[in-house]
């Protein structure tokens, strides 16, 4: 929306019945609703390890590294959470500045940043001692995540884990401000509810903006999208026991963990930081002009037209 807004004029509505130019969903919650938009373009948009249904969707943007020609963009959820990062540090007591051309530039700063997040500013100013942290934090509000749950169980049994969240909280709270309780520990579990190729969400990026190493699980190929030598990749080892004793090292070696710290987060060429793919706003805004300029609607045809809506839905990939 912040995108395409700053060079359409975009009006929202949710009834069928009223024209449309695009209309977005997911197959969670809204895969009968988006039946009965039958003459306007489909985008689907997840935040979930789900991989797009080209028979109900004219378009997608997912996580799922697919070439499906004009009709797909990979967007990851970690990408669109720096938009409300970025609208955060929009402050001039922030730590983090955002350069003068930048479209978040455009709005009129606040000034309570560092007021809200007075550990995280000291940390990222070097006003503190990173290494006189607490050892990790986590921070997860979803119980059904078994390898997420056990690695907790491995590494709390090595060194105890702050949990913020409502999954193993040990604070007897749940924190209000992640990033502010992230920054005060060396490093932060963050590992996926599931597991997929190109499944990369924000939880990594908190990590990042909080100035804390990600020790990280879900996507086999996030190495992709962020630079290996930046977070513990838990997929890198044979085991729980290895990706422990390396977290083990570096909790004990100032150096090696100050290293990690600090290095871009970003993958680099030729000493330029880029995301995978050459993510940009540019790519998003062109992915729509072709969506919008394009007459074709590709969902048209007899099992989408003339399907009963009031029939049991059987399958949905």
């Amino acid at each position: 929306y912040f995108i395409l807004s700053q060079h359409y004029k975009i009006t929202l509505h949710q009834n069928p019945n009223e024209p449309s130019d695009l209309v977005f969903g997911s197959p969670i919650g809204s895969a009968r609703k988006i039946l009965s938009y039958q003459n306007t373009k489909r985008i689907f948009y997840t935040g979930e390890n789900e991989v797009p249904n080209f028979n109900l969707f004219d378009y997608a943007i997912g996580f799922d590294e697919l070439d499906f020609g004009d009709r797909y963009l990979r967007m990851p959820l970690y990408y669109a959470s720096l938009h409300y990062k970025a609208e955060s540090v929009n402050d001039t007591t922030a730590p983090y500045k955002i350069k003068d051309n930048s479209l978040y530039a455009l709005k009129k700063p606040s000034h309570h940043f560092k007021e809200n997040h007075p550990h995280l500013c000291a940390v990222v100013n070097d006003e503190s001692d990173p290494l006189k942290r607490g050892f990790a934090s986590f921070v997860a509000s979803n119980p059904n995540a078994p390898i997420r749950n056990a690695f907790y169980d491995a590494l709390n049994a090595i060194e105890p884990v702050t949990g913020g969240g409502s999954v193993k909280n040990t604070l007897g709270y749940n924190v209000k401000n992640k990033s502010e309780f992230l920054s005060q520990y060396k490093f932060n579990l963050c590992f996926e509810n599931t597991q997929g190729y190109g499944y990369v969400t924000e939880k990594i990026i908190d990590a990042y903006f909080s100035h804390t190493i990600p020790i990280y699980w879900g996507s086999p190929s996030v190495a992709k999208d962020f630079n290996p030598k930046s977070f513990v990749n838990v997929c890198d080892f044979k085991n729980f026991d290895e990706a422990i004793d390396y977290v083990r090292y570096l909790h004990t070696h100032p150096n090696a963990y100050l290293d990690m710290l600090y290095e871009n987060p970003l993958n680099t060429l030729d000493g330029k930081a880029y995301f995978y793919q050459n993510l940009s706003f540019k790519k998003i805004l062109d992915f729509f002009k072709t969506i919008l300029e394009n007459d074709t609607i590709y969902h048209n045809n007899p099992f989408i037209f003339y399907r009963d809506l009031n029939e049991p839905l059987v399958s949905i990939d």
